[in-house]
């Protein structure tokens, strides 16, 4: 068992990074509004330092575990949760449902800026 989660960041060429969490859909939300938080030095003008802030802070001290999280391109890995999605052009985070039998988004739920989804949902609040 899991609780799998995904997290998008779209890049300006339109294709999307997801950082797959297995155990990463507790308090999601909070966890994507804090990386987000803690990017916020180089988002939304540098695609590469923030993407990587962002995947940085999401796995944390998880680097060395040969499970837990991954990284793909334009697909989803294994998802029990809805999909946010950080949108590096418009500097907005959308959420979307998602159909967990083909792992495929489907329907948008909400569009905000990146800042007030960060003050939303972040329980940091670093660089806002």
């Amino acid at each position: 068992m899991g609780d799998r989660a995904n997290f998008g960041i779209r890049q300006t060429d339109g294709n999307t990074i997801f950082v797959y969490g297995h155990w990463a859909g507790e308090g999601m939300l909070a966890r994507f509004a804090n990386a987000l938080d803690k990017a916020s030095v180089r988002l939304p003008y540098d695609d590469a330092y923030g993407t990587r802030i962002i995947v940085s802070q999401l796995i944390g001290d998880e680097w060395n575990q040969p499970l837990s999280w991954g990284i793909t391109l334009n697909t989803l890995s294994d998802n029990e949760h809805k999909v946010p999605v950080y949108d590096l052009e418009t500097d907005t985070v959308s959420l979307y449902d998602c159909d967990w039998y083909t792992n495929k988004i489907t329907d948008l739920i909400f569009t905000m800026p990146r800042i007030d989804f960060v003050r939303k949902y972040s329980k940091t609040m670093i660089g806002v």
